[in-house]
């Protein structure tokens, strides 16, 4: 496969001076050094060209259509790297996207991943698929595409993955709220972390979300971290008052509202302490599931210490 190229090249002669004058480590001049000492050394490999770095003012000149989802989850930094390895046509390119904070670098990944990406262990999570290895650790969201890599494409990408991830020194797991979600028809690697507008409200913020499923289709669970309890009752008072005037109000059933929308769809929702939970997506077919999941959802939660 043959790489197209974002940016225009150093002429090549002057880049295999360059390469050959310099040490690897002088080639980031006026790069954040913290983020640029995350790019591996990898023998037999070299830069294409020097690393490249975006901000948030900049980062649209590299992912012009998709920057605005970056931004949404705070984007600090990126640096790009291509790599060749010596003597072939073999390249990668090594995106490091600087997200802040651990979360954040979990709501992006968590937003490009599929439940069916073959997963890989590294980092919080990741996955390998064909040409592409993308995972997230710490703060970091790594990107990494390989070019001609014939049948050693896994095996370059897992080996530069395994370089970026040996220089990340702060690490994080999994968000722990994540636990709280029962296991039954919980489907794997489905976790997703909206940080704004979640289910369309802009006051809504910080959605945790796994999807479920039945034999008749999925579903999603959900909770909203508001920080607070006072903060959690106000938004979904918010809630209620939107779907209070249409045709399909929340009705409220013991501990919790319940909705079902004109397309048949049912929502339920509930809130303990600083969070509101509940389940929407839900079909006729499988509402018992989400019922009984709901139960344990909300058990689980006010155990939480």
């Amino acid at each position: 496969m043959k790489r197209k190229k974002k940016f225009l090249n150093y002429p090549l002669i002057n880049l295999i001076f360059l390469l050959l004058a310099l040490p690897i480590v002088t080639l980031a001049g006026g790069q954040n050094p913290q983020l640029r000492a995350l790019l591996p050394e990898i023998a037999g490999w070299q830069f294409m060209e020097q690393p490249q770095t975006y901000s948030p003012e900049t980062l649209f000149e590299y992912i012009n259509g998709a920057s605005e989802a970056y931004l949404g989850y705070n984007f600090k930094e990126l640096i790009v790297a291509d790599y060749q390895k010596i003597g072939t046509e073999t390249t990668i390119t090594l995106e490091i996207y600087d997200m802040g904070q651990p979360i954040q670098a979990f709501g992006i990944f968590s937003l490009e991943r599929y439940p069916e990406n073959p997963a890989i262990d590294i980092g919080i999570a990741g996955y390998l698929e064909g040409e592409v290895l993308n995972f997230v650790s710490g703060r970091y969201y790594i990107k990494l595409l390989c070019y001609n890599g014939d049948h050693q494409t896994p095996d370059y990408l897992k080996m530069f993955a395994q370089g970026v991830e040996a220089r990340i020194e702060e690490k994080a797991g999994l968000p722990e709220i994540f636990k709280l979600f029962p296991d039954q028809g919980k489907v794997k690697n489905s976790e997703k972390f909206i940080m704004k507008n979640f289910m369309g409200f802009d006051f809504l913020s910080n959605g945790y979300v796994v999807s479920y499923r039945g034999d008749q289709g999925e579903f999603d669970g959900l909770i909203i971290d508001c920080g607070s309890e006072a903060e959690a009752k106000l938004r979904l008072q918010k809630i209620l008052e939107f779907y209070g005037g249409g045709q399909s109000p929340l009705v409220k059933e013991g501990s919790k509202y319940h909705q079902k929308n004109p397309y048949g769809q049912h929502l339920i929702l509930a809130q303990n302490r600083g969070y509101i939970y509940g389940f929407h997506r839900i079909s006729d077919e499988l509402l018992p599931l989400a019922l009984k999941l709901f139960e344990e959802l909300e058990q689980n939660l006010r155990s939480k210490k």
